[in-house]
């Protein structure tokens, strides 16, 4: 992709989800390990990056509700290798912490966006209701897999540029 479409694509995202990505609780996200190294603020933009990309090359018209749900189906706010305070397994419990959060410092989430936060752990999880659904459920298990054999760190630019634009 030249640099000048990726430019674009990176302000369109940041008006999208600058609010929140300016948020001390989404801030608060980099303090949490997720996959190795990586933390889970790094870990949301990336998969919610990639889920934009792919919502808005699709046009799909749900572009905004799908980008933010993605940016926040991992806010649960715990260090989920150290934290055991809830009885379910992490794989389990992080989605309904996620919701609540989201809900809770943003506001009601569409059905939309509340199925792809529960559901975006499928197949251990209900299957996916919506187009935004698959697609956050793919990239997440995509990102997670470049996360954990360390080639997220391509993304690397593109999130310091989305973090510089995204935070002011």
């Amino acid at each position: 992709m030249d640099k000048l479409k990726e430019e674009q694509n990176i302000i369109e995202y940041c008006e999208i989800v600058g609010d929140l990505l300016s948020h001390p609780k989404v801030q608060e996200m980099k303090l949490y390990p997720h996959h190795g190294k990586i933390d889970t603020h790094f870990h949301t933009v990336y998969v919610s990056y990639s889920v934009f990309k792919i919502a808005k090359k699709r046009n799909l018209p749900e572009l905004r509700d799908i980008t933010r749900a993605a940016l926040l189906h991992d806010f649960y706010l715990y260090d989920w290798h150290k934290d055991k305070d809830h009885e379910e397994l992490h794989a389990w419990f992080h989605p309904k912490e996620a919701l609540r959060n989201a809900e809770k410092y943003f506001g009601e989430m569409t059905k939309m966006q509340r199925e792809m936060i529960l559901y975006h752990m499928w197949p251990l999880a209900k299957t996916p209701r919506s187009k935004g659904g698959f697609i956050l459920t793919f990239c997440d298990k995509h990102c997670a897999d470049m996360d954990l054999i360390g080639l997220s760190k391509k993304f690397l630019p593109i999130y310091e540029e989305i973090t510089r634009r995204g935070e002011r």
